[in-house]
């Protein structure tokens, strides 16, 4: 893990406080043409004291520019005043001038060149420019007079760390430890520099001693959950994460490393929890998506599809999450919105093959197959690489009755693959929509024997052979494998409903319909299946509610109405209903 992540960054802390405060007895009696001299004060040198007092009164009141002015008055009346010049480096740094507060501390060192505070100040104001190497090298100036001194090699740990030098890095950090033993910040970053090493048990020691002095101390809770997760402890992790959370809320990398362990548990509710905060802290586009992500996986397809649209708001030419934002939206029978969004991605990546098939599915779902076709024909235009694309344009030809185009793609497709399980069970459709039964079969069959799992080629085999009375103990095993491979699939749960009753099982075949239209409550012949069930076993009533049940629903299967009327008459005759 990369240092800048895992340790407490280097923060400036640039607060003069060791550096000698000035007062007016200090300062040398030196007079200095151009001084703006009140002759009520006399010399210069008195002059420079009145405008230093001046500039410290605003100092108090926190008034940093009126400071400067007096400050700066101070030193023209005494120009070789290091003192003054500290104080104007310290009301630069008020004001956030980093440089001329450097400029002046520089100045000032050349006249004390071993001035320890000064040398720390500018140490630390090299550090907040990014100067590392000028920092070190002043830090460890500042080490040769005074070599014990611990805050000098602290901060020398931390920089020799981020120079990636870990040798120099832990042999500073150890010689403060010998000399503090409970210094927490040097068990930290020594810690934090195992963790970098990926020397778990000797950082995981330095963060349970930091521990042991201050329970308080958040961040050796979150390296610990960081240890943790590394080893795959990830309960451990959570529970490391969380006191590290308690102890302060407003951590959000805590909590986008506590929303990954969830997600990576597929604890999907607590990562949307903290997800969700994080969003509220930071407008962070990754966050919005990773939420449309766990949204989408919980199937809110509301709240996803709000997360995707602020990503695409963001990111217009973000093809992953415009996507997404399509598929959520199909999900929520928005197909108009997500054939928007699915052209917008044509429109930036014009062979996006996932486009393309999803906007084809827009139109299936709306039983709009022409279009759907012409945009799978399309797809395959440039795109032959996937049996699968062949099967569905197929399928869809199948359903718009065009059974020549059907055939002709189907073909195409079992010449480059010709061992696709798919793709013959598609023709064998294709056959017994044409009435061509012994080619169904055959196709069938090769089905099966490409892949013996083939649910729905066992079932359709299956039950066709029970449909026509034959073959009725294989068919009873065929649909047995489906069910097996199947067995919350109301179509294959009904098929074996129909071969115990062409068996001659009523009670059986009974139970197994039942339980199909728990599943499937809206098919025509699961009813008319149900009907013939109660005919057979003379239960005249029931059988015609379930026929008529069917012709409820006889849109969905061309052809049922007029049998089951037919069924219906018959009924109504014989048992004078």
């Amino acid at each position: 893990m990369p240092w800048g992540l895992i340790t407490v960054c280097l923060v400036v802390l640039f607060t003069f406080a060791q550096i000698t405060p000035v007062f007016a007895a200090d300062m040398k009696k030196t007079g200095t043409p151009g001084c703006p001299v009140d002759k009520k004060y006399g010399n210069a040198s008195e002059q420079a004291e009145v405008w230093y007092m001046l500039g410290y009164q605003q100092v108090l009141q926190g008034r940093w520019e009126e400071a400067l002015s007096h400050y700066n008055k101070a030193l023209v009346c005494d120009p070789s005043s290091n003192h003054i010049k500290i104080q104007i480096a310290k009301v630069f740094f008020k004001l956030g001038k980093i440089a001329e507060s450097v400029s002046m501390l520089e100045d000032v060192l050349k006249r004390e060149p071993s001035n320890i505070p000064v040398l720390m100040a500018l140490a630390e104001l090299y550090n907040a420019q990014k100067r590392v190497d000028d920092a070190i090298a002043v830090y460890e100036k500042v080490l040769k007079a005074e070599p014990e001194k611990t805050d000098a090699l602290l901060f020398l740990g931390v920089l020799y760390a981020s120079k990636r030098d870990f040798e120099k890095s832990q042999s500073r950090l150890e010689r403060v430890l010998t000399k503090e033993p409970e210094n927490l910040m040097a068990m930290y970053y020594l810690g934090t520099l195992y963790l970098e090493k990926k020397k778990f048990d000797a950082a995981e020691t330095q963060f349970k001693k930091i521990i042991a002095n201050n329970p308080n101390f958040y961040a050796a809770y979150l390296n610990l959950g960081l240890i943790s997760e590394a080893r795959g402890k990830l309960k451990d992790a959570e529970d490391y994460y969380n006191r590290a959370l308690a102890l302060n809320p407003q951590n959000l990398f805590i909590r986008e490393r506590l929303a990954q362990l969830y997600i990576s548990g597929k604890s999907y509710d607590k990562a949307v929890r903290e997800l969700e905060q994080i969003a509220k802290n930071i407008p962070s586009v990754d966050i919005h998506f990773k939420l449309g992500m766990l949204y989408l996986q919980e199937k809110e397809f509301d709240k996803a599809v709000s997360e995707f649209r602020i990503v695409v708001t963001a990111r217009p030419k973000d093809i992953l999450s415009r996507y997404y934002l399509a598929i959520a939206l199909i999900e929520l029978k928005l197909y108009e919105d997500a054939r928007t969004e699915l052209k917008a991605i044509l429109n930036t990546d014009p062979k996006n093959v996932n486009a393309f098939l999803n906007l084809a599915m827009t139109y299936v779902k709306q039983e709009r197959y022409p279009d759907a076709a012409k945009v799978y024909e399309e797809v395959l235009s440039f795109e032959q690489s996937r049996a699968e694309i062949f099967a569905e344009v197929g399928h869809i030809y199948i359903q718009m009755k065009d059974y020549k185009k059907a055939d002709d793609v189907l073909g195409r497709g079992l010449k480059l693959f010709k061992d696709n399980d798919e793709l013959n069970f598609t023709m064998a459709v294709l056959f017994e929509k044409m009435g061509k039964m012994d080619q169904m079969i055959a196709y069938l069959k090769k089905t099966i024997a490409i892949n013996p799992k083939n649910a729905d080629a066992l079932n359709y085999l299956g039950y066709s052979y029970a449909d026509k009375g034959i073959h009725l103990e294989e068919a009873l095993s065929l649909i047995q494998r489906a069910v097996a491979l199947k067995p919350d699939s109301g179509y294959i749960i009904d098929s074996l409903g129909w071969v115990y009753f062409r068996l001659g099982k009523k009670e059986e075949a009974l139970k197994y319909l039942k339980k199909a239209l728990v599943t499937v409550s809206d098919d025509p012949t699961l009813f008319e299946h149900l009907g013939d069930v109660y005919e057979s076993m003379g239960l005249s009533r029931k059988a015609l509610d379930a026929w008529n049940n069917s012709i409820k629903h006889h849109a969905k299967e061309e052809g049922l109405k007029k049998r089951v009327e037919e069924k219906i008459s018959k009924l109504k005759i014989k048992y004078k209903l």
